[in-house]
C-alpha cells in the first residue's frame, strides 16, 4: 500500500509541479520587470556532480536576489554562459523571477527531474499490483 501511495505521490506532485512552474512562466512573462542578472558561479555538470546550474544574482527595487537554476535546457550548458543573463522580476515578490534560459527561482526542485515522472508511475503500478495480490490471497 506504501508502495502505491508514494509512487501517486511522486508521479501526481512531479504532474502538479510542472503545471505550477509553467504556469508560474507564463505570469512572469506578463507581469514580470526585465531586470539584468548577473552569474556568479557555475557548479555540476560533470559526471556525478548533478545538475549542470547557475549561480544568479541581481538587484531590484534597492535590494539584491539571488538563486541557483539549471544552466541551459536539458544537456545543461554546452559551454560556459556569459556573465549576464535577463530576467523578469515579480514586482510583488522580487525573489521570484523567470530567467532568459526559461527557468525560475523554484527549477532546481527534485519533482522537476523528468525521472520521477516515471519513477512515481512503477512504483504505483507495482504498489497496485502487489495490493492486488494481498487482496487475492485474502479472499481465496
Amino acid at each position: 500500500m506504501a508502495l502505491l501511495v508514494v509512487g501517486l505521490g511522486l508521479f501526481g506532485g512531479s504532474l502538479a509541479y510542472r503545471w505550477h512552474f509553467s504556469a508560474e512562466a507564463d505570469r512572469l512573462r506578463g507581469v514580470g520587470v526585465p531586470v539584468t542578472a548577473y552569474i556568479t558561479d557555475r557548479a555540476g555538470g560533470g559526471r556525478g556532480t548533478g545538475i549542470d546550474r547557475i549561480e544568479v544574482h541581481y538587484l531590484y527595487d534597492g535590494a539584491q536576489y539571488g538563486a541557483w537554476i539549471p544552466c541551459a535546457g536539458v544537456t545543461g550548458c554546452r559551454s560556459t554562459p556569459e556573465r549576464e543573463m535577463p530576467v523578469l522580476v515579480d514586482p510583488a515578490d522580487p525573489q521570484r523571477f523567470l530567467a532568459e534560459n526559461g527557468h525560475t527561482d523554484g527549477s532546481l526542485s527534485f519533482l522537476m527531474s523528468w525521472t520521477t515522472i516515471p519513477l512515481g508511475l512503477v512504483a504505483a503500478v507495482a504498489g497496485a499490483g502487489l495490493l492486488i495480490l494481498i487482496i487475492r490471497e485474502k479472499t481465496s
